[in-house]
């Protein structure tokens, strides 16, 4: 019940939703998140690690600056949340992306 209640948390809050529609379409970093949504490099870094908590969000791979730092990309991990109310239990399915849609999306890309 606590990870329900921690979905509908980050359901209901816009700037979360906003994060999970970006990383929909491509993999960002947090810095571009915080200025895409133009929120505080904080906050995005906690809204992020709360969607990767849940496995929402994913870091698909990190790249170090030129000045030596590491910088993380992030992309959405799953394609659909079911939430269910049922005998008075709120319950919550995600969806994975499955790596044959990734295959696909990645093929579709190299084909443009």
């Amino acid at each position: 019940m606590e990870n329900t209640d921690e979905i509908l948390s980050i359901l209901s809050d816009k700037q979360s939703r906003e994060i999970i529609k970006l990383v929909s379409k491509t993999e960002l970093t947090v810095q571009q998140i915080s200025n895409l949504l133009n929120i505080p490099q904080s906050t995005a870094y906690r809204k992020i690690k709360k969607l990767e908590d849940l496995k929402i969000i994913k870091r698909i791979k990190v790249v170090r600056t030129l000045e030596g730092l590491d910088e993380s990309y992030y992309k959405n991990w799953i394609y659909e949340i079911a939430v269910t109310y049922k005998d008075g239990e709120l319950s919550y399915k995600l969806d994975h992306v499955k790596m044959e849609d990734k295959i696909m999306r990645l093929w579709q890309k190299f084909s443009e």
